[in-house]
């Protein structure tokens, strides 16, 4: 087995996003994490954990080749010494990205497919006589949690050392309506980040709060317990309030006040004004955010906090917001450069 000598310090930074100072509301810079992957590198560390532990060399990933979690742990395993064999699959076949050529760059062998059926059907096929470790999508995995779990000892003491006060232990006695002394604040991708922290956190006077990201509420809670049993957590629940969804409104003059609707924002949709949003919050911040996970959540929240100021006393309004910057930002530096005149 290839001795552990690629991962690097995965240190915990937490500051006050600059130029906003006012607000109650705190970052945790995963986004500072070498090459963008973020808390995938945390991730990562346990599942390589888990490897070594089990003597395993290979390992059979599968998921979209565009996105962040190929990327990551391609990358991330490949220069730990493990090797790779991918299966991918992309909905256009003439798109190139960061991501994909570091897939392609850290995959000992891959193959990529038309569509996510198919490329699932493969690996299925491929699993039952694979001489390895066969992750599913988004790495789903006990090993993830190794590595979070680790993040969130050292998390709960640096928020603890951040607000200048004693968190309360953990006491599996303690009341559940203890004072709540911080937010936690991530958005739910797979979910195994949001789930890990629900586990971890559920004792503790941190509140932990996931925003629903490319899925509805009402179905990503049916797969809730499913993943905590593969993930090897507790299948406890959400309480109200734990899962929230972002929301924009139809304000056209044309419709009444009683026709007024609120939908879902779609996944992975990017607009002009929401990238001129993330160009500007960079300008201002030097915090990049990437337009599906952190670009859709920030500005939202950034108002939730600009409200909960001027409204009557909540839970909330007195308790720091801390923000998981998960990053993936690298591939969309597209939106912060500026183009050169021809």
């Amino acid at each position: 087995m290839h001795k552990f000598t690629f991962f690097p310090e995965l240190p915990i930074q937490i500051s006050e996003v600059p130029g906003l100072a006012p607000f109650n509301l705190r970052m945790i810079r995963d986004d500072l994490l070498p090459f963008g992957f973020g808390t995938k590198w945390r991730k990562a560390f346990g599942i390589f954990q888990y490897l070594q532990k089990n003597q395993i060399h290979k390992v059979l990933l599968w998921g979209a080749i565009h996105g962040n979690y190929l990327a990551s742990f391609t990358c991330i395993l490949r220069r730990s010494g493990i090797t790779i064999d991918t299966i991918a699959y992309t909905r256009d076949p003439h798109l190139r990205s960061y991501n994909e050529r570091l897939v392609r760059g850290h995959s000992h062998t891959i193959s990529c497919y038309a569509n996510r059926k198919e490329a699932h059907a493969v690996w299925l096929d491929k699993k039952k006589n694979y001489p390895g470790l066969s992750l599913p999508e988004f790495g789903i995995h006990v090993g993830q949690n190794l590595g979070l779990r680790s993040f969130w000892q050292e998390l709960e003491k640096k928020i603890s050392q951040s607000l200048d006060t004693s968190l309360d232990q953990k006491d599996a006695n303690s009341p559940t309506n203890q004072k709540i002394k911080a937010i936690l604040r991530m958005e739910i991708g797979s979910g195994a980040t949001f789930l890990s922290a629900l586990d971890y956190f559920k004792e503790t006077s941190i509140l932990v709060q996931g925003v629903m990201v490319g899925e509805k509420k009402e179905t990503w809670i049916s797969k809730r317990e499913d993943l905590q049993k593969q993930l090897g957590l507790r299948t406890i629940a959400a309480s109200e309030g734990q899962i929230l969804e972002i929301v924009k409104e139809n304000k056209s003059k044309i419709e009444s006040e009683k026709d007024k609707v609120t939908k879902t924002v779609s996944f992975g949709k990017q607009t002009q004004v929401q990238k001129q949003w993330i160009y500007d919050f960079y300008r201002n911040t030097d915090i990049l955010l990437e337009p599906i996970y952190s670009g859709m959540t920030m500005n939202p929240l950034l108002r939730e906090i600009h409200e909960m100021q001027l409204s009557p006393s909540s839970v909330m309004q007195t308790s720091p917001i801390f923000y998981l910057h998960q990053g993936g930002q690298i591939q969309h530096l597209d939106l912060i450069l500026e183009k050169e005149p021809r």
